[in-house]
């Protein structure tokens, strides 16, 4: 029995402890403090002098800031002109109806504003003239109570939740008081009458004023004279809490969630406002940063992408749920530059439309504590999920953030997305031809890149003839005006298969035309990779000749089929092993446009290599002798210069073997008739 009573006394004790854990203050103070004053400002878009009033209600803000709190009150039929905002509240009429404003003046209007001082004068509304003094003196007086009030929004359910405590450090031995609590707005952005005038701080023109501590709405429970209070005696703490969902509008003026601010008072009746607090409205933002520590490939070789991400908590509250989702993406439509007719010369746009690859995508549910750090491991990303080969984006992204039941506004940093340069490359030998059934994808899977970047002026485009009667082509425009001068643009392939058949022929065509803008001439290049682009070796070089000519030099050259300028390369001297490789247009000083349609590998043949300056030069690094592949050379001069421009050696092609030997180590080029090479002397 005894063990029963000890058990019941142990359990009482808990419940009294809770009890005193669940009365202590949070927020407010216990210690002894001074009143604040609460200016209830009885005003008008269209009085005179209401502009003065705020001037004066600032001025007495700005010199006692943790004790004022000012709230406009609109009244008037003025206020309903249709002109501007009605500012006027259902409870601000209430508020007007007891203020004794009647009893000064008839045609009050004529009269505002007029201020009621904490509801402390009989009757409660005094000239601006009498505000400072009267609320000097009030500040003055030590209050028998504390107030402390805590306003925070969910701001996509708009739900404002009011937090109030209260703490009275004397005794009050009179009949109930009653807690008010108020919804008031800022910036309100409106006309006011004589704003420039008597305060021009706040004029932002002659027509819009910025009104401010507007009453928009009483959220006490019992409505304008507020909630009773019972317990007023010494010591005594009280905690109340207000949620209400609020509207996108009051009387049709937008409710702005970021400009609010909530007032709390307690009063003795309606009248004697003893003190208050006022707080902004906290819109709680998420804060978290996101940072991609996915290990992505260092080579242009694409390997299985793992997600990994880090996010950490800056916010001021802890974090209990938020969705992160991992995004693949890349350009669906890069440029537009011609009407249909492919008859107008126009600059083009970059249209940002893009095609999503890949969504990866997770929940954490816990909770992640202000300056914590998590790190998610989200699925793979494999090869199958690319459907071309491209530029593709990756980024992180955070959305529905929430502190326990709070969903918080969006503030997430992340860092820069990440560029996937060239990743959809497979293990496999491609063809690279055209047909006459495609269109802009006959170069897929190959990719178009410009300095590693896209760029809109270096595009596969449509044409009203291709090599070989096709129907698209990729386009390099060359006028100067775009800022392209020698910058090359790379059409890149995946890895070619040596093992089968080493005996490779690179084929493709171009056309080009300088529309007599007198620039120096494109070239096109053409380079091999064997390490996935680690590094990468230059196998051809050569300067375009014009192809064909324009009437009209506004318009964009547009090549017929048979325009088009068949390039090979025999590969033999590469192919020991797979590699990669791109084909590059440089654009020289200026011009018109270059194209380059039909580019495909195959097996060679016994036919010879058709173009006669193609360069082919052979081994590279090379020590003493260089040789050249291409019988139709014969003949031709040939210059070496270094890689400052200076010409070494020069003479005449006899044999396509030329003596090297006397050339210090280093890395040269080699120029016959309109063809460069690069090659390393070892």
């Amino acid at each position: 029995m005894k063990h029963t009573h000890f058990l019941y006394i142990i359990l009482a004790l808990f419940i009294y402890i809770g009890t005193l854990s669940a009365q202590t203050p949070k927020w407010v103070s216990t210690e002894v403090q001074k009143r604040t004053v609460v200016l209830e400002k009885f005003t008008s878009c269209s009085g005179i002098y209401c502009a003065d009033g705020d001037r004066i209600a600032n001025t007495i803000a700005e010199q006692y800031p943790d004790n004022f709190i000012s709230v406009n009150i609109h009244c008037g039929n003025f206020s309903d002109y249709k002109k501007y905002y009605n500012l006027k509240t259902d409870e601000g009429n209430i508020i007007l109806d007891s203020s004794g404003l009647y009893e000064i003046t008839p045609s009050y209007i004529a009269a505002l504003p007029l201020g009621s001082v904490n509801r402390s004068t009989d009757p409660w509304v005094l000239s601006r003239d009498k505000w400072d003094s009267t609320a000097v003196n009030i500040m003055n007086q030590p209050s028998i109570v504390n107030v402390y009030v805590r306003p925070r929004i969910d701001y996509y359910k708009r739900k404002l939740t009011v937090e109030v405590e209260y703490y009275y450090t004397d005794d009050y031995l009179g009949a109930e008081n009653y807690l008010t609590v108020m919804l008031l707005q800022n910036e309100i952005i409106t006309y006011q009458l004589c704003g420039e005038k008597y305060n021009p701080d706040f004029s932002i023109n002659s027509n819009q004023y910025r009104h401010m501590h507007i009453l928009r709405k009483i959220i006490s429970d019992s409505g304008v004279w507020g909630d009773t209070i019972t317990n007023t005696i010494k010591g005594d703490y009280g905690y109340r809490k207000y949620t209400v969902t609020l509207p996108d509008s009051i009387k049709d003026v937008p409710l702005d969630l970021e400009n609010l601010e909530v007032a709390a008072f307690i009063s003795e009746s309606k009248s004697n406002i003893y003190t208050g607090h006022k707080a902004a409205v906290e819109v709680i933002k998420s804060e978290l940063k996101v940072d991609d520590i996915t290990e992505y490939h260092k080579t242009l070789k694409f390997e299985t992408i793992h997600p990994k991400v880090k996010v950490s908590n800056n916010s001021v509250v802890p974090i209990t749920k938020f969705d992160i989702t991992y995004t693949i993406e890349k350009p669906k439509t890069i440029f537009n530059l011609y009407d249909e007719d492919y008859n107008v010369y126009e600059k083009g746009y970059i249209t940002e439309i893009y095609d999503t690859i890949a969504v990866k995508r997770d929940t954490y549910s816990g909770t992640l504590n202000k300056g914590d750090s998590i790190i998610f491991e989200l699925p793979e990303i494999t090869q199958s999920e690319f459907n071309t080969s491209s530029i593709y984006t990756a980024y992180f992204s955070i959305s529905d953030v929430y502190s326990n039941d709070f969903q918080l506004l969006d503030n997430t940093t992340t860092t820069s997305k990440i560029v996937l340069k060239d990743t959809s490359f497979s293990e496999t030998e491609l063809t690279f031809e055209d047909s006459n059934t495609s269109s802009t994808t006959g170069f897929l899977p190959a990719h178009v890149v410009l300095d590693n970047s896209l760029n809109p002026y270096f595009t596969i485009d449509k044409c009203s003839g291709g090599a070989k009667n096709t129907n698209s082509a990729v386009l390099f425009i060359l006028d100067n005006i775009y800022n392209l001068s020698y910058k090359p643009g790379y059409i890149m392939f995946g890895e070619i298969n040596c093992q089968d058949n080493p005996n490779k022929v690179l084929t493709y065509y171009y056309a080009y035309c300088d529309g007599m803008r007198y620039g120096s001439p494109s070239r096109i290049v053409v380079d091999i990779s064997k390490d996935w682009g680690k590094t990468w070796q230059r196998i051809s070089e050569i300067f375009c000749k014009e192809t064909g000519v324009l009437d009209d030099l506004e318009k964009i050259y547009v090549p017929a089929s048979d325009e088009y300028k068949q390039v090979q390369i025999n590969l033999l001297e590469y192919t020991k092993e797979n590699f990669i490789m791109r084909i590059g247009g440089i654009p020289g000083s200026n011009g018109n446009a270059l194209w380059i349609d039909e580019i495909s590998i195959k097996n060679s043949s016994n036919e010879s290599i058709k173009e006669d300056y193609n360069l082919s030069v052979y081994p590279n690094p090379a020590s003493n002798i260089l040789h050249i592949n291409n019988i139709n050379l014969l003949g031709e001069e040939y210059k070496i210069y270094d890689m400052s421009g200076k010409m070494i050696i020069k003479g005449i092609n006899n044999t396509n073997e030329i003596n090297i030997e006397n050339l210090s180590t280093g890395t040269y080029s080699i120029k016959i008739k309109d063809s460069i090479f690069n090659f390393i002397k070892k």
